[in-house]
């Protein structure tokens, strides 16, 4: 199965009295950041784990059990234990970090469980694959709800499109909860033909997504231009995208128009400021 790629769209910068960009402590883009983003590695994950080779989200080694094998005898907290479950009409892969943090390589700490069912083949109409937290940490920030994602079949450009559902809550060390929601729709618009080559894949994301904090506060985001993913370049290369905070100024964010420069402009309030 291919890696699959979804975009963190939860960039949302205000300007201090000195002209600055600084984060919004209310409308933390930190915040927004790291939920979607351990909702993308969930997919990530279970694509690695259902070949028992994982790579950037494990330290240690990679157990990989059969359900109804014997319990383990022991378990280093950088061993992840992979159960595949391929009998039922319901395939089920279980990644296992352990009830201790287990530095990864990508740099983050996990702990928890996360069960990915699938109904079908990834490339076939109609799949849906449905990923679940349980007692699931990255770097201390409990994820917990669910993401599914439904195979559609081909659009009218012949290109293969799949939506995207997130329903999260992320509650963070400081004891604040987070309810994130998404509705997104990805494109496969480059990469599909060669499946054992997951870098020549180029995705298009368009959708809407919003949160809101147990201490007050929201926001809203829509994306205006498809943002386009190129997996070999790491980085949205072009698209643009709203975001809305309660009671904030409306932010542009634009990725350029196809360059993989990992540079991208915020535009408040009339003015325009580059990131890279």
């Amino acid at each position: 199965m291919k890696k699959i790629v979804l975009l963190c769209l939860g960039i949302t910068l205000v300007l201090s009295a000195c002209g600055k960009f600084r984060y919004d402590k209310d409308q933390s883009a930190e915040v927004n950041y790291k939920v979607e983003s351990a909702f993308d590695e969930m997919t990530n994950i279970s694509d690695q784990a259902i070949t028992g080779n994982m790579v950037y989200y494990k330290n240690g080694g990679v157990i990989v059990r059969q359900p109804g094998d014997k319990p383990l005898t022991q378990k280093t907290a950088c061993n992840v234990i992979i159960t595949i479950d391929t009998i039922g009409s319901v395939k089920t892969v279980t990644v296992d970090y352990g009830s201790s943090n287990c530095d990864c390589n990508d740099g983050k700490t996990r702990r928890g469980k996360i069960i990915t069912t699938f109904t079908g083949f990834y490339h076939a109409q109609g799949t849906i694959i449905t990923h679940t937290p349980v007692d699931y940490y990255v770097n201390d920030i409990k994820i917990e709800g669910t993401k599914t994602v439904e195979n559609m079949g081909l659009n009218t450009s012949g290109q293969p499109y799949f939506n995207v559902q997130i329903d999260g809550v992320a509650t963070l060390t400081s004891g604040e909860t987070v309810n994130y929601t998404s509705t997104r729709v990805r494109t496969w618009t480059a990469g599909n033909s060669t499946l054992f080559n997951r870098f020549d894949d180029e995705y298009d994301i368009t959708g809407t997504a919003s949160g809101t904090f147990s201490s007050g506060g929201g926001y809203t985001s829509l994306t205006t231009n498809p943002v386009h993913i190129k997996v070999g370049c790491g980085f949205p290369v072009s698209g643009t995208i709203e975001i809305t905070p309660q009671n904030r100024p409306l932010r542009v964010v634009d990725y350029g128009s196809g360059m993989c420069d990992a540079t991208f402009t915020v535009t408040v309030n009339g003015q325009t400021y580059t990131f890279n």
